[in-house]
Parts: structure tokens; C-alpha cells; sequence
């Protein structure tokens, strides 16, 4: 009986502190990658920053993980060289991982067919190599489902991730609302805006992005970009 006691006793000081150990648990740090683009239209090319920033922002209210920023990614490829790069490959993707002290990576490749644009996403555990695949494939002028979709899909992927290690919870980043209509080009030009940006022509970005937010009001994420850049 004493025996009995003494396990009861013990299963309570445990509890709490199995407890605690979960509610210190840190987010799983993702870094969603530059997209190739296996096309020789040189405009949707520019979609790749574009798709980025916007699956940033989308996946912001994912519980459990931390992004990585964008502009911390741009700082890597800028110490790796790698601006003029358009294509990673498994050892590039992998130190650029290892740089941004990422546990995900999300990467993968888009091009287009037949008037539609087709999407394979794919997100690498930095430590095992396990590959888990999305896609998703739209008429260009439906890109803004398509991210939506690729994106809510990429969510539960990270969602099924996170839920083996009960995370502690996070302060959110502020999600934008999506626009309800946007081309790829449109979001390609978003795109160049980003680039000027990360080249320090903040005059160009300006620019590019008054004519974006001028064509999609709704289009929040440009909208964000624009007034910061005036700040």
C-alpha cells in the first residue's frame, strides 16, 4: 500500500512538470525559400518574391511555428551571393536552412502550361531530409486561389508537424487580408517591387507598388509595403 501511495505521489510531482516542459516547448522555426521558376517568361520570373511573401503572411497564424522574415532570407542569399541565382539546389537549400537556423524548409518550383500556372511546394525537415509534397495548379489570371489554396494546404502540413511537439504559444504576426482578385502578373510587378526594395531603389518600388495597390485596393500586403516604404 505504502508502495501504491509512494508511485500516486510521485505521478503528481511528474504531471506538473511534464506540464511545464510542454509550455516551454519553442516553435518550430520555418523559412519558406525562393521558389524556382522552370519558365522562360522573363515577367512571371518575378513572381518568386512575390509568392513568398505572400505565404509568409498567410501562414502567420499558423500556431506552433516561427517564421523566418524575408528580409532575414535576403540577408543569407546576400552573404551566399546567391541574388542572381534563380535556382537552388539540395546542398544550397540545405546551408541556407542551416544559416537561417530553420528546423522547415518550404521551397519548390512553379511554371507555366496551356494558360495555367502550376505549383510544386514541398516542405524539407532540415534534420532528417523528409520530404512531405503540395501542389496546386490555377489559370494565371486565378493566382490569388491558388496561393490561397497552396497555402492552406501548406498549413496543415505544418499544423501535422507542430502537433508532435505541442509548442508553446506565440505572439501572432498581423495576418493581411487577400485580395479577391489577382493575377500572377500583377502579383509578379508585387514581386519587382520586392526586388527594388532588397536593392535599396526604394524610389522604383514606390513606383511599381502605387501602380499595383492602384489596380487591387485589396490588395493589403502591397498596401503594407507601400506605406512602410513612406515612413
Amino acid at each position: 500500500m505504502r508502495f501504491v501511495l509512494s508511485l500516486v505521489a510521485l505521478s503528481w510531482l511528474v504531471a506538473p512538470a511534464a506540464a511545464l516542459a510542454q509550455s516551454k516547448a519553442k516553435p518550430v522555426r520555418v523559412a519558406i525559400l525562393y521558389f524556382d521558376y522552370d519558365g522562360k517568361d522573363e515577367e512571371l520570373g518575378h513572381l518568386r518574391k512575390g509568392l513568398t511573401s505572400m505565404l509568409i503572411s498567410d501562414l502567420s497564424d499558423v500556431d506552433g511555428i516561427q517564421l523566418v522574415e524575408r528580409t532575414d532570407l535576403e540577408k543569407v542569399i546576400g552573404e551566399l551571393k546567391l541574388q542572381k541565382q534563380r535556382f537552388f539546389d539540395k546542398k544550397t537549400t540545405a546551408r541556407i536552412g542551416k544559416l537561417l537556423g530553420a528546423q522547415v524548409l518550404v521551397t519548390g518550383r512553379y511554371f507555366e502550361f496551356r494558360g495555367k500556372l502550376l505549383v510544386n511546394a514541398k516542405m524539407v525537415e532540415v534534420e532528417t531530409g523528409e520530404v512531405k509534397g503540395v501542389r496546386s495548379a490555377r489559370p494565371t489570371a486565378e493566382f490569388i486561389d491558388l496561393e490561397q489554396e497552396l497555402a492552406g494546404r501548406l498549413s496543415e502540413a505544418l499544423k501535422g508537424r507542430v502537433g508532435k511537439r505541442t509548442p508553446a504559444k506565440r505572439t501572432r504576426r498581423r495576418k493581411a487580408k487577400p485580395p479577391k482578385r489577382l493575377p500572377a502578373r500583377t502579383a509578379a510587378r508585387y514581386g519587382r517591387a520586392l526586388e527594388a526594395i532588397d536593392r535599396g531603389n526604394k524610389k522604383k518600388a514606390k513606383k511599381i507598388l502605387s501602380k499595383v495597390v492602384k489596380e487591387r485596393p485589396d490588395f493589403a500586403l502591397a498596401k503594407r509595403d507601400l506605406i512602410s516604404l513612406a515612413r
